[in-house]
């Protein structure tokens, strides 16, 4: 049992009312989910996504956006189908309890209005559920245990003033929150906010476990592992030090024992009406019917970027097995959905496994988008072929993350096939994670550097083109690293640097990129950056920390000298139309 008591030092904005609930100790059992279980009852667990805020404010002065009229920058809204939750609902019914899920960003999208006056005429705009409606759905549905996701850093300030509505409603529900910014922030996110407990990590199995203890009159919240929570005398514990992930092996384990860990995701659990619309988040759709869906076909990834917390959150990579990839297809037709967002986290991990996940999608006639960010570097490797592997010096050869690009090579797969596979399987569309032009941010930053092999790079955008497939180009801009060695000096990319990752933007635009993406480097709580980086960031998560803010100054750049670059890289590689198409709707213009 691993014990702190911290101090809290981020948290939301000053100017957001404060909370009412604070500082008392995390319930440790469902009195009312008890009750229900002696009565013969089933316990009610309501899953919610908070409804989301994002920055209005004045365009930064001499910047390309004020160059084209556009006076005012606003962070594009973000929201998707909750695949997070769907997962531990699976789980949670399976185990006997009522669970519904609410997806209030969605659910009110169209409902905007000023939250927060930041000042500097700067703002938070809220959209999704208002205050009003959420307390009716949760006082109708009269939840024992209340679940609220927070995926995204820039929204913990959401999230807690959602848990703070719930203990307004009933001080006797017990709150729990989880996600990545709750993972990587658990010390803090205990004692700043009123969530009675914190699920770490991946929630699958843990979340159940947790509704077990809390509801069961014998039950031990202590016995639940990878769970934190506020003791009496204020002290947060957390159960284990380490978080279990599950041990999914499709070549070890028959199909019955992976549903059994895993099971499919039931979208019968959301308001699939709501995901109708022509535009999802990577662009316009191609079909003019039924709904789309966010899925998965593995979970998991193993390249340990600095900057990422997917290897933390979600643990390594995983297959979930064809067949199991095969039943989860099946279902969500029969729930409406016609196209799909392939949101794993490194489908490339294994290019023969992902081979037969494209077969797939095609037998059950679902056009997709690739969403979680192809690895580039596999693609580089996969098209400059044995002769280049052969030259490459023993450590790089041996890096694990190209083992099952080697062994695709081997069995003759190429690029090309590899890209006529995935347009043959009903892909238009993917986000190909670029990044940087400069190799010495990416080593730096744990990434291999193959990324920023430019001629390579764009000779394969051109084959996604051939192919009928967008390519939306992801770079990132500022990278900061510790130093290799206790007072050393750290790794500041430069603006120079950064100038070459534009250019090298508007050179794959050439080659047909459809839309470049840039991302401001954001240390998220968690992840191998944020240790080092934490003392020279904003203090507050609702300004920055959405990757399109500057969260961070250095003494060879300020925040808006790097968002000033940001919307360079915006404007230049683009166009001033899709820009002004861009801040127009909200959402990326990338049109298939």
């Amino acid at each position: 049992m691993v014990i702190d008591n911290p101090s809290v030092k981020f948290s939301s904005a000053p100017e957001r009312p404060p909370l009412r609930h604070l500082g008392m100790p995390s319930l440790r059992r469902s009195v009312s989910g008890t009750r229900r279980r002696a009565r013969g009852e089933t316990p009610r667990v309501l899953l919610l996504v908070p409804s989301y805020t994002r920055v209005v404010e004045p365009s930064p002065e001499r910047s390309s956006f004020r160059a084209l009229g556009l006076d005012t920058f606003e962070v594009m809204k973000r929201a998707g189908t909750p695949i997070g939750l769907l997962r531990i609902a699976a789980n949670a019914r399976l185990a006997g309890f009522d669970v519904r899920i609410v997806d209030s960003p969605f659910a009110g999208w169209e409902q905007e209005r000023r939250l927060v006056d930041l000042g500097g005429g700067s703002s938070l705009v809220r959209y999704g559920l208002d205050d009003a409606q959420l307390r009716s759905l949760i006082e109708d549905f009269d939840p024992d245990i209340v679940g609220v996701q927070c995926i995204y850093t820039v929204q913990w300030g959401n999230a807690r003033a959602l848990a703070d509505l719930i203990k307004d409603i009933d001080p006797g529900i017990v709150t729990v929150t989880g996600g990545a910014h709750p993972s990587g922030d658990w010390q803090y996110a205990v004692p700043d906010s009123p969530f009675d407990h914190v699920v770490i990590n991946e929630a699958d199995q843990t979340f159940t476990a947790l509704l077990q203890a809390l509801t069961d009159p014998d039950g031990d919240l202590d016995a639940v592992p990878g769970i934190a929570y506020r003791r009496a005398d204020g002290a947060v514990v957390r159960t284990t030090a380490r978080s279990p992930y599950m041990r999914i092996l499709p070549k070890r384990q028959g199909l019955d024992e992976r549903l059994g860990m895993m099971p499919l995701p039931d979208f019968g659990m959301l308001d699939m009406g709501q995901y109708e619309q022509a535009y999802h988040s990577s662009g316009k759709r191609v079909r003019d019917h039924g709904s789309w869906a966010q899925i998965f076909s593995t979970i998991g990834c193993n390249v340990g970027c600095d900057f990422c917390y997917i290897p933390m959150v979600n643990g390594p990579w995983r297959a979930l097995g064809t067949d199991w990839f095969d039943l989860h297809l099946a279902e969500i037709r029969k729930q409406g959905v016609t196209e799909v967002l392939i949101e794993d986290d490194h489908l490339l991990h294994d290019p023969l496994y992902a081979m037969r996940v494209f077969e797939l999608l095609r037998k059950h006639d679902l056009p997709w988008v690739e969403e979680g960010g192809l690895s580039l570097f596999n693609l580089v490797l996969l098209h400059l072929g044995e002769k280049f592997a052969a030259e490459m010096d023993d450590a790089e050869r041996r890096n694990p993350n190209f083992r099952n690009i080697l062994a695709a090579m081997r069995s003759g797969l190429t690029c090309r096939d590899l890209i006529k596979a995935m347009a043959d399987g009903g892909c238009y569309s993917v986000y190909l994670a670029v990044e940087s032009a400069n190799e010495d941010s990416l080593v730096e930053s744990g990434k291999p550097r193959l990324n920023a092999f430019q001629q390579a790079t764009g000779e394969i955008v051109e084959m996604f083109t051939e192919y009928g497939i967008q390519v939306t180009g992801g770079f990132m801009l500022g990278f900061v690293n510790p130093p290799e060695r206790p007072g050393g000096e750290p790794y500041i990319e430069s603006l120079e640097q950064i100038e070459k990752t534009i250019d090298y933007a508007v050179t794959l635009m050439g080659h047909g990129m459809a839309y470049a993406n840039p991302f401001i480097v954001t240390p998220l709580p968690g992840t191998k950056m944020w240790d080092f980086q934490k003392d020279y960031v904003v203090r507050h998560y609702d300004n920055g920390w959405s990757h399109e803010k500057a969260t961070m100054a250095t003494e060879k750049w300020t925040a808006e000298d790097i968002e000033r670059m940001r919307l360079e890289l915006l404007v230049r590689a683009n166009g001033p139309d899709k820009v002004t198409e861009m801040v127009r709707r909200g959402t990326w213009p990338v049109d298939a």
